[in-house]
């Protein structure tokens, strides 16, 4: 009938071209219509979730690009992988046979060649389909999740908006704000949420928005908000994966193993070869630090499809997490397979670079310091690693088995790749795995960085996190770091800060249930910095509300799979919202008399070192223009102001008083600074001293203050405190030469070889430019331990450098005496 059918048409085109015109085109555009309203009812099918209805429609020999990316996509789904290739390549066959041409056609044949792995081809048809006319916003977004999955942010994010532009004003696509949101969430940037909510504003049952919402409120361990976005999506798709298997890992990470098994097995009856619940399993254990547990996930998704080159990828780097140097082949082969992954290409860059690292081992540690610096740092880590580990090992009642890789970079950016695959980390230090990884001091700006308190925060981590096998909140174990630090040493840590009063103030300030969100999914920089200082604050309030055993009792806790509120109600006997309203009162009793110190403030925003918005505070006008005796900034002002008109003696009583208001305001223009330079200036040097053993005593990382202190203190024939503040400046610069040799001196005069043997050969390795000096005093050291030999074999290096080098040559005469 068919062929009857056709050649009635030929004949008519013979007869009347125009009659045989008006026929061809109605029979054209019902077909088309037929076929079009066949695919959409199979999308709506798919939209249900009924993908076997769905496929009863579609025919696998078409040659329709539509249906048979509906194919590709439906055999992925339910992992038939084979059988989607053969589409796949069918789809790019007839593409390059000519039978595509229009736009919509072409992206099909474009994701064909992604899911082949061919992304250098599906590339080039995107962009030879985006100049023609009439794109469809479908094209935009696919294209621009090409480049999501291919590590290229910036250009999907300019490609989604485009996405946008091709489309009516009144109706955007849904899709290109969901792919705006990832971008955000991938750059750390604000306005995630946000791009989801206009995703849902247009799109209400936007399925692929909904699983975002739930996979961000997993990761930010707020379980409420992640049952309220799966149930609403399984709702709309009781079948749709990424949802299935968002409520899996839901179910994993809450210890509700039999809800997890069912869930699981959910995800593996639709399709028996998911890689993606497993990598998912496994990216989640990683934010939660739970490597062992991710080493497994991942090890897994990559049994269940060998293609899944994210999934080998995050095996590999979590291996390196780990401590397992095998994680390097483990990259090496999945960048042979996705040369695009920016995360596995730094990392093995970063590797490459290992071989420019000592490496060296303590009794707990194997320590990796880059050779440039390891001799003059290795004293000085490995002392405070073992003496850290130790004192925390003891205070909470818990042995770390096995050694953990501690390593320090010079280079910040190497330092945020081998945390997060990429550069750009604000933090100093990351604990992950069984490595710790730091900025070495020379990684950061002189003055600004105390790498001791650093590293006695990171050991803290690896002590909760074993202690509540792995499982403890980002909020409890930031705010135990902080505690620690903040008691570790006079002055280590970070204190209460202005900007943190006015967030008080002002009400910014997390509730204790979702103080998580700080640290997970921050609004801002800002926020981020105000919540470590809230989580230190917390645990300190518990340690001192419920006693410090409480705390331990806590991470006990957490390791039996408790939420934060159960564990509350457990241990401490309280609801989350009873502790936080105790704590309140604290804040308030508290930051209220701090806060009438301080007067109006006004939030100016600055441009930071790193280029990003940061809130600084300013007095406001009231405080500029009052003289009120007891407010911080007026007194600063008039201080500054005196002392900038060179009245020096009127200036210093009112900096003075400004110092007694705010102690721990010591940052740059800080009156601590202000009052040392006008005690130089009038030549006190009791009061210099005095000055800078205050400042030194609330914000120990610029060494310059230790080093003239000491050299005052000495004149005050203080020597141990001398020593002391010299010992305390190696952890904020062990690396500068002068320190070295005051405190070596000081160690001779003592009679203390041994340090001052430590002082002088880590002096070496600086190269000072008195070398002769340098070993001539390391000989010196080695006699008094009675090492005569070695004493000798310094002094004539000495001598080799400085030949009338007149002690040299004296006590070198001494040495050789009969």
């Amino acid at each position: 009938m068919k062929k009857a059918a056709l050649g009635r048409t030929r004949g008519a085109l013979k007869g009347s071209g125009r009659l045989c015109l008006a026929l061809l085109t109605a029979l054209l555009v019902s077909g088309a219509s037929a076929a079009q309203s066949k695919l959409d009812d199979a999308r709506q099918l798919m939209q249900k979730g009924r993908y076997n209805k769905a496929e009863e429609l579609l025919d696998p020999q078409s040659a329709d690009a539509g249906e048979l990316r509906l194919l590709l996509d439906l055999a992925k789904r339910t992992g038939r992988f084979a059988e989607a290739g053969r589409h796949a390549n069918r789809l790019l066959l007839l593409f390059q046979s000519g039978r595509f041409s229009q736009p919509g056609q072409m992206a099909q044949a474009a994701y064909a060649a992604w899911y082949l792995d061919r992304w250098h081809e599906a590339d080039e048809i995107y962009k030879a389909a985006a100049e023609k006319e009439d794109v469809p916003a479908s094209l935009y977004i696919d294209w621009g999740n090409l480049y999501l999955a291919k590590y290229s942010v910036a250009e999907a994010e300019e490609i989604f908006q485009d996405a946008i532009n091709a489309s009516p004003e009144d109706s955007p696509p849904a899709a290109a704000f969901v792919g705006l949101a990832q971008v955000g969430k991938i750059l750390s940037r604000p306005g995630g949420d946000q791009a989801l909510e206009r995703a849902l504003e247009i799109e209400p049952d936007n399925l692929e928005a909904i699983s975002v919402k739930a996979e961000w409120a997993i990761s930010a361990e707020s379980w409420q908000e992640a049952v309220k976005w799966i149930g609403k999506g399984l709702k709309i798709n009781p079948n749709y994966l990424p949802l299935l298997e968002q409520r899996a890992v839901m179910h994993y990470f809450r210890g509700e193993t039999k809800k997890y098994d069912q869930a699981r097995q959910a995800v593996l009856k639709i399709n028996p070869n998911n890689a993606d619940l497993f990598e998912a399993l496994g990216n989640t254990a990683v934010n939660m630090r739970r490597m062992e547990e991710a080493d497994r996930f991942f090890r897994e998704a990559v049994r269940l499809n060998p293609r899944q080159w994210s999934a080998l990828a995050a095996q590999g780097i979590n291996m390196l997490r780990l401590g397992q140097d095998e994680g390097k082949q483990v990259l090496e082969q999945a960048f042979r397979n996705d040369p695009f992954n920016i995360w596995t290409f730094n990392t093995l860059k970063l590797l490459d670079s290992f071989e420019n690292f000592t490496e060296l081992e303590s009794e707990h540690f194997r320590v990796r310091l880059h050779s440039k610096e390891a001799e003059a740092l290795w004293p000085y880590v490995e002392d405070l690693l073992e003496r850290c580990l130790t004192t925390l090992e003891e205070k909470y009642d818990h042995q770390i088995s096995g050694k953990y890789v501690f390593e320090m970079y010079p280079d910040h950016e190497d330092f945020a790749v081998r945390t997060l695959g990429m550069p750009g980390l604000g933090a100093l230090g990351a604990a992950f795995g069984r490595v710790v990884a730091m900025d070495s001091p020379s990684g950061r700006p002189k003055g600004e960085f105390h790498w001791g308190s650093t590293l006695w925060h990171e050991v803290a981590h690896v002590v909760a996190l074993s202690l509540s096998d792995q499982k403890v909140p980002r909020w409890f174990t930031e705010g135990l770091s902080m505690m620690e630090e903040r008691l570790a040493y006079e002055g280590w840590g970070e204190y209460v800060t202005t900007t943190y009063i006015s967030a008080y103030r002002d009400g910014q300030l997390l509730p204790l249930e979702r103080l998580n969100d700080g640290f997970q999914r921050p609004k801002s920089a800002l926020q981020i910095q105000l919540s470590y200082l809230q989580a230190g604050w917390v645990c300190e309030f518990l340690a001192s509300r419920y006693g410090f055993s409480k705390i331990r009792d806590m991470l006990l806790a957490y390791a039996q799979d408790k939420t934060s509120e159960e564990v509350f109600q457990a241990v401490l006997g309280s609801s989350m919202q009873e502790v936080d309203d105790q704590f309140q009162e604290e804040m308030k009793q508290t930051l209220e008399p701090l806060m009438q110190r301080l007067g109006p403030i006004e939030r100016q925003a600055e441009e930071g070192e790193e280029g990003a918005a940061v809130q600084t505070l300013i007095p406001g006008p009231e405080v500029l223009a009052g003289d009120e005796a007891d407010n911080y900034f007026a007194n600063l002002k008039r201080g500054r102001k005196l002392f900038e008109e060179g009245d020096l003696e009127e200036a210093a009583p009112f900096l003075e008083k400004a110092v007694e208001l705010f102690p721990t305001f010591a940052g740059k223009n800080s009156p601590y600074q202000l009052l040392a330079e006008i005690y130089r200036e009038t030549g006190d040097r009791q009061k210099t001293a005095g000055i800078l053993e205050r400042w030194w005593k609330v914000s120990p990382k610029n060494a310059d203050i230790a080093v003239e202190l000491s050299g005052l203190l000495i004149e005050q024939q203080e020597i141990e405190k001398a020593i002391r503040y010299l010992e305390e400046s190696m952890f904020s610069d062990p690396l500068r030469d002068d320190s070295h040799l005051l405190l070596g001196d000081l160690y001779l005069q003592r009679e203390q070889p041994q340090e001052a043997i430590r002082e002088f050969e880590v002096l070496l390795s600086l190269k000072p430019n008195d070398l002769a000096g340098a070993r001539y005093r390391l000989a010196r050291a080695l006699f008094q331990t009675g090492d005569r030999e070695a004493a000798k074999k310094e002094l004539l290096l000495s001598l080799e450098i400085a030949p009338s080098f007149r002690d040299a040559q004296q006590l070198l005469l001494e040495l050789v005496k009969p």
